[in-house]
């Protein structure tokens, strides 16, 4: 693995300091030698500052933004790395050499500026879930795009002048605007897939538990932002869609039920 290949670490946080602190603990573990830590929290208070004052992070800002990813846009802007690794605040590496893990999979058979990849996580924080490990491969980009294959953003690896070529994430997409920015970066070239798990993922946030109908219907917003629709088609995409959709939520009303029934 190249030696002078620089990550750069991007935490987003607000109204969070427990889980800011795993992460700035988690990143300053990390065996890998050449990181910069970049924190961009929306103005949390005292207790924030005073954390980051300690941690002392490659780069931090902590004042008001225009929400998660105008954050995490701001924070990209400020990396002056080859590679960026989005890890919010909550959010761990799964171990010391998760970092080497990833940029060594990501440098191998290519320059890594201009690629991205990634690898699967660890769930945290979801009683009904915990330490459960998802992630897929191979890369199938009809089944990304349908949603029934997602790609976990907290273990995902993205070349700078790739994030270059692909602009900010939309600030108006709302809470899938990581996986349109991932649709169009797999439309430029698909992802190095890692088979490791490399982060342990908080899955108490917004993105995580929103609705099945939420989900789907950003997934299908995401085709027209794109320019891709699954089977070429998007009436054949859309109706396929539904059908999708109609049997996740039969299945998660299944395992709620599951869950309420005293045993």
């Amino acid at each position: 693995m190249p030696s002078d290949i620089v990550l750069s670490v991007v935490t987003i946080s607000y109204q969070d300091v427990a889980g800011l602190a795993r992460t700035l603990e988690s990143v300053a573990e990390q065996t890998y030698g050449r990181i910069e830590h970049i924190v961009v929290d929306g103005g949390s208070g005292q207790d924030v500052t005073d954390l980051l004052a300690r941690a002392n992070p490659s780069y931090w800002q902590s004042q008001p933004d225009g929400g998660r990813y105008d954050a995490m846009n701001q924070g990209i802007a400020r990396a002056t790395g080859d590679v960026v690794w989005l890890m919010h605040s909550g959010d761990t590496f799964a171990d010391p050499t998760s970092a080497a893990t990833g940029v060594r999979a990501l440098g191998t058979g290519g320059d890594v500026r201009g690629r991205w990849g990634h690898g699967r996580v660890r769930i945290v924080g979801d009683p009904a879930r915990d330490g459960t490990v998802w992630g897929y491969g191979p890369f199938d980009l009809r089944k990304f795009a349908l949603g029934v294959r997602p790609i976990p953003h907290q273990a995902t690896l993205f070349g700078v002048d790739l994030l270059d070529a692909l602009g900010p994430y939309d600030t108006d997409f709302g809470l899938a605007a990581d996986h349109l920015l991932m649709l169009e970066a797999a439309a430029v070239t698909s992802p190095v897939i890692i088979d490791d798990v490399l982060c342990d993922f908080d899955a108490g946030g917004a993105g995580s538990t929103r609705p099945q109908s939420e989900h789907y219907a950003d997934v299908r917003r995401a085709w027209d932002a794109a320019g891709y629709y699954p089977f070429g088609n998007r009436r054949v995409a859309s109706a396929y869609s539904r059908v999708l959709e109609h049997s996740a939520r039969l299945k998660q009303l299944v395992r709620e039920r599951g869950r309420r029934t005293p045993r």
